[in-house]
Order: C-alpha cells, then sequence, then structure tokens
C-alpha cells in the first residue's frame, strides 16, 4: 500500500527549527551561568585531573572569572552567597 502523503508537512523555509533553538537557549544559560557565577567553572576544572587541556581551560576560566568580578557581573551571585551563609550560619569554604 503506497503512501500518498507525507507524515509532516514541509518546513518554511524561514520557520524555527525545534532543535536549533533549544541549543542556543541550552548555550545562552551556560554561558549566563558561567559569566555570573565563574568560580564554579575554575573549582571545577581544579578537581579535575591535571592535563594540557584541563590547564588550557583553567586559565581561560580563571580570565573569564578576573573579567566578570571586574565588570561586576558577579555582585548578585555574591551577595547572595554571603545571605545563604549568614541565614544558614556556616563559613566561606
Amino acid at each position: 500500500m503506497a503512501r500518498t502523503h507525507e507524515p509532516y508537512p514541509p518546513r518554511d523555509p524561514g520557520s524555527a527549527h525545534p532543535v536549533r533553538t533549544a541549543a542556543v537557549i541550552i548555550y545562552a544559560t551556560f554561558l549566563l551561568l558561567i559569566v555570573t557565577i565563574p568560580q564554579s567553572m575554575t573549582n571545577w576544572l581544579r578537581d579535575m585531573n591535571e592535563n594540557p587541556v584541563q590547564q588550557v581551560l583553567l586559565r581561560v576560566a580563571e580570565g573569564v572569572q578576573s573579567a566578570s568580578q571586574r565588570t561586576g557581573l558577579d555582585v548578585p551571585y555574591r551577595w547572595m552567597r554571603a545571605r545563604f551563609l549568614a541565614v544558614t550560619g556556616k563559613e566561606e569554604d
């Protein structure tokens, strides 16, 4: 029995692609987190076993952390972390 119709209608050339849209949202979220909470990336890289790639990425992450601190992009995170530590009675590591 032959099919007489397509299972899905053809996509308009200018329409959004759901996978591409999802990828853009995910990577933009990662970028936002790396810029606003940069010490998370440097801490994660410091915990990894040393190798040449890790060392290069660590230098890049430290540069991003330094730029984020100089521009004040991490101020909301630092403020909220200080509040959290004060409320819970914990101390900075």
